[in-house]
């Protein structure tokens, strides 16, 4: 008979009792107060002197929390109210898109399964059921991110709070149905680039008719900044003397954050023509503000009252008008960041480069998303495959089956 005092994870001050009597095993969750884990150990051993089996009864434990409860706050044991996930953690340390995206995720989909049961009550075997479940209705994407909601609770759950021993949803996997591979094959999903000539005609169209908004447009074909980078972008971040760009913000869902990813924060190199047209752009901003007697607007491109430009806006009054005077197949502002990086593929710039200037998280991303847009030419010379470092040249008459091609490898 045992029962030892342990901590889950090691040093986390998360006390539980691990039971070994007469082969059945069990681990019960007691907290963060060692004197009443031992004192639970003391009464746990008597218990199973006089009573065997009997300890399983309810012994001083903390109360653990309904998935709703966790995620939204509740009173424990003692009546004292505990901070839910959500308000803790989510808000404080997620993108507001991302805590956007996880709160509509909760209300519509982990509530209605999960939310009246107990966290340690939740196993893997009903997470994989779920997600199998749910893969009738939804597409696996949707479905991922479903997971990963649930994943992203229940891993605090765990660690750092304590109240289950481990995270239910590591090793649930979301598999991709075959028909929506299919019909990804089908549909075509992947980049749509504009060519040389048609970067040439979107250009044209808007130095013709919306010129305001040609900066933006030559910027965006010039760097590669996905759309919210562009309209986040300040001239603080504009340096003429170094040709560069530093990206540091990024519009997501109307509000001003941080770029996507730790590596999307970068500095991008400027051509000669955006430098000039963007200089050319600013002293026409300087003249406008000098004649409200206002201040030179910090946003590189700022709406008409020099605040920061409006999305929506942007493809209703200008964006999606252009596209139909370009008279090309429609396309996106994100296209333009695929033009970019497949234009200099193209050109044979190298692709550590370009994965780095895109802010690529790695060059995997680059490779797998414009794989298509490698240069198919080889100009390496594939002879030197039939030699090493040192070649024999042919004898006359050699055996063809004890030399070939009368050539010797002399090392590896």
């Amino acid at each position: 008979m045992g029962v030892k005092i342990i901590e889950i994870p090691k040093r986390s001050a998360n006390y539980y009792l691990r039971v070994n009597y007469k082969g059945f095993r069990k681990t019960i969750k007691i907290g963060t107060n060692k004197k009443l884990a031992s004192e639970a150990r003391q009464k746990i051993e008597a218990k199973l002197v006089l009573e065997g089996i009997d300890f399983l009864k309810p012994i001083d434990r903390p109360k653990v929390p309904t998935l709703k409860e966790y995620v939204y706050g509740w009173r424990d044991e003692n009546d004292q109210y505990q901070i839910g996930w959500f308000d803790k953690y989510a808000k404080k340390s997620k993108k507001f898109s991302t805590y956007s995206g996880y709160e509509s995720i909760i209300k519509s989909h982990l509530i209605p399964k999960f939310g009246a049961t107990h966290l340690d009550e939740i196993t893997s075997r009903m997470v994989g059921d779920y997600v199998s479940s749910k893969l009738d209705g939804h597409k696996s994407q949707t479905v991922k991110n479903i997971k990963h909601c649930l994943s992203a609770i229940l891993q605090h759950a765990y660690v750092p709070d304590g109240h289950i021993l481990s995270n239910p949803c590591r090793g649930v996997t979301v598999p991709i149905p075959e028909k929506e591979k299919v019909r990804a094959m089908e549909d075509g999903a992947e980049p749509d680039p504009y060519t040389w000539e048609e970067r040439a005609i979107v250009e044209q169209v808007f130095r013709e008719h919306f010129p305001g908004f040609y900066p933006l447009v030559l910027t965006g074909f010039r760097t590669g900044l996905r759309i919210g980078e562009l309209m986040a972008l300040q001239w603080a971040n504009v340096n003429f003397d170094a040709r560069l760009i530093s990206v540091k913000k990024n519009i997501s869902r109307g509000r001003r954050t941080t770029p996507k990813s730790r590596s999307s924060i970068r500095d991008v190199r400027m051509t000669s023509l955006l430098i000039e047209v963007l200089k050319e752009h600013r002293g026409a901003l300087e003249k406008e503000a000098a004649a409200k007697e206002e201040k030179l607007p910090s946003w590189v491109f700022p709406n008409k009252l020099g605040r920061r430009l409006n999305y929506g806006n942007f493809m209703d009054r200008v964006w999606n008008k252009a596209q139909e005077n370009t008279e090309l197949r429609r396309r996106t502002p994100h296209d333009m960041r695929h033009t970019y990086a497949t234009l200099r593929l193209l050109r044979g710039h190298s692709l550590s480069e370009v994965s780095k200037e895109m802010g690529h998280a790695s060059v995997e991303i680059t490779f797998r998303t414009y794989f298509k847009w490698l240069p198919k030419e080889s100009h390496s010379n594939i002879d030197e495959l039939d030699g090493g470092n040192e070649v024999k040249e042919r004898k006359p008459g050699a055996n063809e089956n004890t030399q070939q091609d009368g050539l010797r490898l002399v090392s590896a």
